[in-house]
C-alpha cells in the first residue's frame, strides 16, 4: 500500500529509471495523475504536460465508467456499452462530459494545441479501473505522430494488462493485483486532488 500519491510516483520512477528516454514528455490525467507525474517528472527532469479524459457513466451512476470521452470528440466505448445505455442516453452523457473536459482543459492548459509529433509519450494516472479513459486517451494519441507512447500508473488490474500492452509500447507499475475494487484501497491516503494542487505543479513547467 502507498502513503500518498506523493509516495506512488517515487516509487514508480524507481520502476522506470533504466529505460526513460531524454526527451520524453510525461502526459498525466488529472487530477491525481498529475501528483504522480510530477514526481516522475521532476525524478528525470522531463516534461509534464495534461490531457483529460473523462469517464461516460451511465445514468444513475456517476462513479462507474463505460467508455470515456476528450476535448476534441475523441471516443472510447467498450462493446457492453449497449447494456447501460440507450442512444438518448448516451448522447445526453457525452454533450455533457465534453463541455466538463473542454472547460478544465482550458482551466489547466488554457488551449488545446499539442505538439508530439515523433516525441516519446509516457501517459500517467495515479490508478487504473477499467482502462476507459486511458484508452480514450491512446486513440487520440495516434492521432499526433508520436514516436513511441508508454503507460505508467502505480495500480493496474491484472486483467487489464495484455489490452494495455497491446496499446502501448511499455506498461509501468507496482502492482497488478488480480482482486481490484477501488483504486484508493491501495493507497493510505487517497484525498481528493484539488484544482490549485494541479495549478501550482504545472505553473513549474
Amino acid at each position: 500500500m502507498f502513503l500518498d500519491r506523493i509516495h506512488a510516483g517515487n516509487e514508480l520512477a524507481k520502476k522506470m529509471a533504466d529505460s526513460i528516454k531524454e526527451g520524453t514528455i510525461i502526459l498525466a490525467i488529472p487530477r491525481g495523475g498529475v501528483i504522480i507525474g510530477h514526481q516522475i517528472a521532476t525524478s528525470f527532469n522531463l516534461k509534464l504536460d495534461v490531457i483529460v479524459s473523462k469517464k461516460l457513466c451511465p445514468p444513475g451512476n456517476s462513479e462507474f465508467g463505460v467508455g470515456a470521452i476528450l476535448h476534441d470528440g475523441t471516443i472510447y466505448l467498450p462493446d457492453m456499452y449497449v447494456d447501460y445505455f440507450t442512444e438518448n442516453s448516451l448522447n445526453d452523457e457525452i454533450s455533457k462530459k465534453t463541455i466538463q473536459v473542454q472547460n478544465r482543459l482550458e482551466k489547466y492548459r488554457e488551449n488545446s494545441n499539442y505538439d508530439f509529433e515523433e516525441k516519446n509519450i509516457i501517459l500517467v494516472d495515479d490508478g487504473i479501473a477499467t482502462g476507459s479513459t486511458v484508452f480514450a486517451v491512446a486513440e487520440w494519441l495516434k492521432t499526433k505522430k508520436i514516436a513511441t507512447c508508454s503507460i505508467a500508473s502505480p495500480i493496474i488490474p491484472s486483467n487489464l494488462f495484455k489490452e494495455l500492452q497491446q496499446k502501448f509500447s511499455k506498461v509501468y507499475a507496482i502492482d497488478f493485483p488480480d482482486s481490484f475494487v477501488s483504486v484508493s484501497e491501495f493507497y493510505e491516503n487517497f484525498d481528493q486532488v484539488e484544482d490549485k494542487i494541479v495549478l501550482d505543479i504545472l505553473a513549474n513547467y
